[in-house]
């Protein structure tokens, strides 16, 4: 099987797509390299491995990479709150027409399987503490749940017998990886812990799950595996029912395993996003389950921390909204 993944290079792609290498599987990665080539230098020598460096924004780089694919796992996006407020016209060109327009090419071309990355962001803004599934009322309150709702929404529309688009709605990711982010919260609040002493909880009742990107690698897998009939034109939910938290716990999680750590609990509510996620659906249809948890995602990250493996935490390479997202390049030929 020959698999294309849009953005391959970053914090999850780069992830999955070593997995996806050990499983012998044929990949190509199209990423414009925002952020450098760090974090594929140790698999670039890989036969079974193309890189193609281009923009989805671009029909003819989208053209390069396209070529004789089987599946698209779409998670190329200018992700997180901060960095769609930043770049607003961007995100909406990235984040939903660009992907239109991929999901468009893929059911011309008949390539049936197609994977994309959504998020549980799109509940937003929930009310009560009842757990939300697929069917739930979606309550987008940021223009990055915006964008990935639109796109859910196109996509969708353009399912017919040759396209079989699936969506995965990821909870809030952690962990390490190759393309390493600190604006992830669990991330941000474990360095915090660790270079500070100290971190700030604002409100602390919001709900948020939490899945770690070694679990997402490995339920996108599932989903290559998985029989059409079972996954197409589905929506998942993607983390387990366990791993919701309300932030005040989170806090609480951090400092068991950092005791020296002071939590600050603050009043004011930044983030308005809540939801209480159901991963019933997932687990029930493919037997996923994670294997891993906040606590597992707290402990390596600071191990990484102390012994020097990540040096700091607060390079704005770490930080999607401190990077600007250039505007398209002339990238013609550019296959590494």
């Amino acid at each position: 099987m020959k698999i294309l993944i849009t953005g391959g290079a970053g914090f999850i792609g780069s992830v999955l797509v070593r997995d996806l290498l050990n499983s012998n599987y044929k990949v190509t990665i199209l990423d414009n390299f925002t952020f450098g080539l760090e974090s594929i230098k140790e698999i670039k020598d890989n036969p079974n491995l193309k890189i193609v460096r281009g923009d989805i924004r671009k029909s003819e780089d989208i053209e390069r990479a396209i070529k004789d694919i089987d599946v698209v796992i779409h998670l190329a996006a200018l992700v997180g709150d901060p960095a769609c407020a930043a770049q607003a016209d961007i995100a909406y060109e990235v984040n939903f027409t660009s992907t239109i327009k991929l999901a468009d090419m893929c059911r011309s071309l008949k390539i049936n399987k197609f994977i994309f990355a959504s998020t549980c962001s799109v509940y937003g803004a929930s009310e009560s503490d009842v757990k939300l599934t697929e069917k739930s009322k979606l309550n987008p309150v940021s223009l990055y749940a915006e964008t990935r709702l639109y796109a859910e929404q196109g996509i969708l529309a353009l399912a017919n017998k040759d396209f079989s688009p699936i969506i995965l709605r990821f909870g809030t990711v952690y962990g390490i990886s190759p393309r390493m982010r600190f604006d992830l919260i669990v991330n941000y609040l474990t360095q915090k812990a660790v270079m500070g002493k100290k971190i700030g909880i604002f409100g602390g009742t919001q709900w948020r799950p939490f899945i770690h990107v070694n679990d997402i690698s490995r339920a996108v897998q599932l989903f290559l595996e998985a029989p059409l009939h079972k996954v197409r034109g589905e929506v998942f939910n993607v983390g387990s029912t366990d791993e919701n938290y309300q932030m005040k716990r989170l806090g609480e999680v951090v400092k068991e395993i950092l005791p020296d750590t002071k939590v600050n609990c603050i009043e004011e509510i930044k983030d308005k996003r809540s939801y209480n996620v159901s991963f019933d659906k997932i687990k029930d249809v493919l037997g996923f389950k994670t294997e891993k948890t906040i606590k597992d995602g707290i402990i390596e990250i600071a191990e990484a921390i102390k012994k020097g493996v990540i040096k700091d935490p607060s390079d704005p390479k770490y930080y999607n909204h401190l990077v600007k997202l250039a505007l398209p390049k002339k990238t013609e030929g550019i296959t590494l």
